[in-house]
């Protein structure tokens, strides 16, 4: 079947949505190979001028987690709205995938929000977003994507006969009165969206809004933030959506803080291609946390088998609920929905294997996130097609593994500033790290220090277990 180009510049490849108010098409550029959403409005559509307006708000928008327009055309039958093509699922789609989210994903997603929101205020003519809901909003990485921007308003363009076109559930009171509108519908519409992520449904009457003090899971502190968000008379909500992120991030950092002495930390290990050795590293770490101190805890992410190989192979393999335990290092057992708690403050390490567009979601979450690679001319390829999925996210350490230094300092110039490290030859990922063998490469990425004693206890253990 032939596809159709439209303006002689895109492919269309297939309809993404198709709603009351316009048709939504994946398309793709010819000359340029890259993916574009065309938005198509009908003239006959009794919404025209407003969702056309979308267009014209956007295109003096420059923000990294808002949609780009790259172009308006237009025919006998309506106009069309090329923007940027943003790869990911709505925050509906993922909060039903994912049941009710932790609180610290909310807190994150939440200070995301305001930033977004803040950024919309403060613009040179201040913008109020007006139909802030979970369909709206994309999770493309770790990242929150706001979509359509129908509804926007600026506030020099308010006025007591302005009406306005929102989603019920989500929409702030006054949006449905002659009350004066400010940054504060926002508020509102960002307390509904912490409401619905905890909740998975949004709140429609000021009776179902008290029921997340109701909802186990949560702090009283998260639930008194949502609470103060979407009352009804907007002089009682936080004044701008900057006080509503102070009181998010305080919570956020509180939390951090306590998670150092009583909760999991994660650290996510993956590589870009099989063999590249991910599972040896991973033990590695494991290994140099355990001489620290840290009790630590390796799950397997992936299909590899290698815990129930370690199990069978090893001799004086100590075995509890739901873990082994082989050279000091906890392992969780396969088929384990949760990490076993060993210990408070424990550090979990998760190993995903090949890094792939199934597993770069949870990948992103991790506390901690470590990418084996390789830079043989035969490897570059595979390095090359991850490495493409990762250009927006700043956190992530790299680490190449079977060259030598020359090769390395090489590859490193076209990493672009990226943090890159190169993995020291140890063909036994249980032995003492020492100077010998990366003890400086593990001091830098995981901030920690062996202590002298702590490792001649280890030793002493590793002699009697044998």
């Amino acid at each position: 079947m032939q596809q159709e180009v439209w303006f002689n510049k895109y492919i269309i490849l297939r309809l993404l949505g198709c709603g009351g108010y316009a048709k939504v098409y994946l398309a793709e550029h010819i000359k340029l190979n890259s993916y574009r959403v065309i938005k198509f409005i009908s003239n006959n559509n009794p919404f025209y001028d407003l969702l056309r307006k979308e267009a014209f708000v956007l295109k003096n928008i420059q923000h990294p987690c808002i949609p780009t327009v790259y172009d308006i055309e237009e025919d006998e039958s309506g106009t069309y709205i090329i923007e940027q093509y943003i790869e990911g699922e709505t925050l509906k789609a993922y909060r039903n995938q994912q049941g009710p989210l932790s609180e610290r994903v909310i807190l994150r997603l939440g200070i995301q929000l305001c930033d977004l929101l803040n950024y919309l205020h403060s613009m040179e003519r201040p913008l109020y977003y007006i139909d802030l809901k979970p369909d709206n909003l994309i999770l493309s990485g770790d990242n929150l994507m706001l979509i359509d921007f129908g509804s926007a308003v600026f506030q020099d363009e308010l006025t007591e006969h302005s009406h306005f076109h929102a989603t019920k559930g989500y929409a702030a009171p006054e949006l449905y009165g002659r009350n004066r509108i400010d940054e504060r519908c926002d508020v509102f519409g960002i307390g509904m969206l912490l409401f619905f992520m905890a909740t998975g449904e949004p709140s429609c009457s000021s009776d179902s809004m008290k029921n997340i003090d109701s909802v186990n899971g949560y702090t009283k502190q998260l639930k008194s933030i949502i609470n103060h968000c979407i009352k009804f008379n907007p002089s009682q909500r936080y004044a701008s959506v900057d006080k509503l992120k102070k009181q998010l991030s305080a919570l956020l950092i509180n939390q951090k803080d306590n998670m150092k002495s009583n909760q999991s930390q994660v650290i996510a290990v993956a590589g870009t291609q099989p063999r590249i050795g991910v599972t040896h590293f991973a033990f590695q770490v494991c290994n140099y946390l355990m001489h620290y101190g840290s009790i630590c805890v390796y799950q397997e992410k992936n299909n590899s088998g290698v815990v129930n190989q370690i199990k069978n192979c090893y001799r004086n393999v100590i075995q509890q609920e739901g873990v082994i335990k082989v050279n000091g290092i906890y392992m969780a057992v396969p088929g384990c929905k949760e990490v076993p708690s060993i210990n408070k403050g424990q550090t979990i390490v998760y190993d995903y294997g090949i890094l792939s567009c199934d597993n770069l979601q949870e990948f992103l979450m991790a506390d901690m996130k470590l990418l084996v690679l390789g830079a043989k001319d035969w490897e570059l390829c595979y390095s090359e097609e991850v490495l493409s999925m990762l250009t927006e996210y700043k956190d992530i350490i790299y680490l190449f593994n079977f060259m030598n230094g020359k090769q390395f300092h090489q590859i490193i110039k076209s990493m672009e500033a990226r943090p890159c490290y190169r993995l020291p030859y140890e063909p036994d990922p249980f032995a003492p790290i020492t100077s010998d063998n990366g003890i400086d490469l593990f001091r830098e990425i995981l901030y920690i220090r062996p202590k002298r004693k702590l490792w001649e206890r280890v030793r002493l253990l590793r002699r009697k277990e044998k």
